[in-house]
């Protein structure tokens, strides 16, 4: 009967972690799903903003190494959430390759389209002007881009709070505002200096 009551008991502490490494179901799932992919598509956006940065050659120390810190921490969550969405959903998604989308060619050198300075369309004008910026007026409009881009992220992360199953999610997207609130307020006081220049 003691070994009978043990199994039952296993079972039962076993059944939650067994449904939280699987699919969550109904608003749960969906909003996990819609978040997942839309921050992969987000953080690959900062990647791209992150790697224009870098491309500079004019660059105050402290603009590099937040362009490398951003890629540094958004990389691995780009590849933990493909990941979370193959364990749990079964689905292979990839943000869109800028630079190979029809009629792109350079991406964000903007030296596709015979020389045409365009921003690509997945950037919703975040990139507007940063073509012909230089050194200070581009740190700043970048800066103003990102604070943004992570105010967005930020926003994304709090909404799938009220849904999200998965305890791993949950933590991320709570690691997610602390840590982008922080770079914001990092990129604030950036901002200010550049303004007071």
């Amino acid at each position: 009967m003691k070994k009978l009551l043990l199994v039952v008991v296993l079972l039962l502490l076993s059944a939650p972690l067994t449904l939280a490494m699987g699919a969550a179901e109904g608003r749960a799932g969906r909003a996990e799903v819609r978040f997942l992919q839309g921050m992969i598509d987000h953080h690959h956006m900062a990647l791209m903003m992150a790697n224009d940065c870098l491309a500079k050659e004019d660059l105050s120390a402290d603009m590099v190494t937040l362009c490398a810190a951003v890629i540094a921490a958004q990389t691995p969550e780009i590849d933990m959430m493909r990941g979370w969405l193959a364990d749990w959903y079964a689905i292979d998604y990839a943000p869109m390759d800028m630079d190979t989308m029809p009629g792109m060619g350079g991406g964000m050198n903007h030296g596709g389209m015979g020389g045409m300075r365009q921003d690509p369309p997945g950037m919703m004008g975040m990139m507007a002007g940063f073509a012909d910026a230089e050194g200070t007026e581009y740190e700043i409009l970048w800066l103003e881009a990102m604070i943004d881009h992570h105010d967005d992220a930020v926003h994304m992360s709090a909404r799938v709070l009220r849904w999200a199953a998965h305890p791993d999610l949950i933590d991320l997207a709570k690691q997610i505002i602390r840590d982008q609130t922080a770079e914001i307020a990092r990129m604030e006081i950036m901002l200010t200096e550049r303004d007071a220049s």
